[in-house]
């Protein structure tokens, strides 16, 4: 007879992935045990296998969710009206409460998702990626210029998403400055200067670096 899910059963999963991204966050993937996981839940390993067959299980949960939650609002917000800068400032204002409120998730997801089991990666990147599109749509409305320029729209995608991802390192709640301000403050400071960044000629790029290599190598012989 099968065993009968209890009421609570999603709530206690729920629960362990929590306590999991926050082990996860302060040790490490690897050297955060199932022993460690289930004194910090306060219960025993086997209840644990109960809700997960593994420690994998618990990160792709982890990883895959919070990556599905920055995805869904992206596209909530890149949907609703107003300007490209209107709707990037309420974006990036989006994330920065999400990447506070959800701290270790954020840590986990930054640093771990090289530890995921290839097939369950390969789907935690591609929502990243459809969250990297949205944000470099909305560059594009800004910079049109960009639409014509494919090797260099992820740069300049990254470059922004960059300046929000990375605040873990060191962004404080209690800070001068809130999550909403400072979200702003990389929106004002990047849309202002994104329509004037003069973008590189990556042909000379590619040009001079051969050279540079040929010089080397003329000098080795």
């Amino acid at each position: 007879m099968a065993r009968t899910q209890a009421p609570d059963y999603d709530d206690r999963r729920q629960t362990i992935a929590d306590r999991a991204a926050e082990l996860f966050a302060r040790m490490g993937f690897h050297r955060a045990s199932i022993s460690d996981l289930a004194e910090a839940c306060g219960t025993s390993k086997s209840a644990l296998y109960h809700y997960y067959s593994s420690k994998e299980a618990i990160l792709f949960d982890i990883l895959h969710d919070h990556t599905q939650l920055l995805l869904e609002t992206a596209q909530e917000i890149a949907g609703s009206g107003g300007s490209a800068t209107e709707r990037l400032r309420r974006l990036a204002e989006s994330f920065m409460e999400i990447y506070v409120s959800t701290t270790a998730k954020h840590v986990v997801l930054l640093n771990e998702i090289a530890s995921l089991p290839e097939e369950q990666r390969r789907e935690v990147v591609a929502l990243q990626n459809q969250v990297v599109d949205i944000f470099l749509s909305l560059l594009v409305e800004i910079r049109p210029d960009l639409k014509d320029r494919t090797e260099m729209r992820k740069p300049v995608a990254m470059m922004f998403m960059g300046a929000l991802n990375w605040t873990y390192t060191w962004f404080r709640q209690d800070g001068p400055v809130s999550p909403g301000q400072f979200a702003d403050m990389v929106v004002d400071l990047f849309t202002s200067g994104l329509p004037a960044m003069p973008l590189p000629n990556t042909d000379t790029r590619t040009s001079t670096a051969t050279g540079t290599a040929a010089a080397r190598n003329k000098a080795s012989a």
